[in-house]
């Protein structure tokens, strides 16, 4: 029988809710927080309330956002004729750390038929659009290179070629090593891979 206090479970196990936080690490973050100072925990709470209230998704890329539209599709010095798909939105935050001044668009996933993640439940169809009804030149597919990541990759590139033949479609460099989690890359790795992207093929 379990001796752990049922406070302290029902806060590791709302931390373990958490796509990335293993049962360890949410026990940690459990016990942190509770040794933290209470006005410390209040300030914590306060800014987890104010996020679920403010933030949103921006309704063309699906970005973080206060606003309907993000930051980065708001910034008219941005280049819109360039959109950056992604997997997930940490894949921008890593990415906006390189001179990267185009534009994204992200899935929200990737295809994953084991746990029945089908295209239907990607953004790609709003992809589509925003290629269909704007001046797009260019696509980067940004997907991570792991097994998923490349046949969601492909997928993509098979589309839109049949769709919009006349659009460049490129990837990262391979600078990147196979397995690579774009959100775990070094900047300056990820900086050099963007600069030097080549056709997809």
């Amino acid at each position: 029988m379990s001796k752990t206090p049922a406070y302290l479970k029902q806060l590791i196990d709302a931390f373990y809710s958490l796509p990335s936080v293993t049962p360890k690490n949410a026990q940690r973050l459990a016990i942190d927080f509770i040794k933290l100072a209470p006005q410390n925990r209040k300030k914590i709470l306060e800014k987890i309330t104010d996020a679920v209230l403010k933030i949103k998704n921006c309704i063309v890329c699906g970005n973080l956002s206060t606003e309907d539209l993000c930051e980065i599709c708001s910034d008219e010095r941005r280049d819109k004729e360039v959109i950056c798909v992604v997997e997930e939105i940490g894949d921008v935050l890593a990415i906006e750390e390189t001179d990267f001044n185009g534009v994204y668009h992200i899935l929200g996933g990737r295809i994953d038929p084991l746990n029945k993640i089908s295209p239907d439940d990607l953004k790609i169809e709003a992809l589509f659009e925003r290629i269909k009804n704007g001046k797009v030149r260019e696509v980067i597919l940004a997907m991570n290179l792991n097994k998923k990541g490349l046949a969601t990759a492909r997928y993509l590139f098979n589309e839109l070629r049949q769709r919009f033949p006349k659009l460049k479609i490129t990837q990262p460099a391979h600078g990147l090593s196979e397995g690579s989690e774009i959100v775990y890359v070094n900047p300056h790795t990820l900086k050099e891979a963007f600069e030097e992207r080549k056709n997809f093929h």
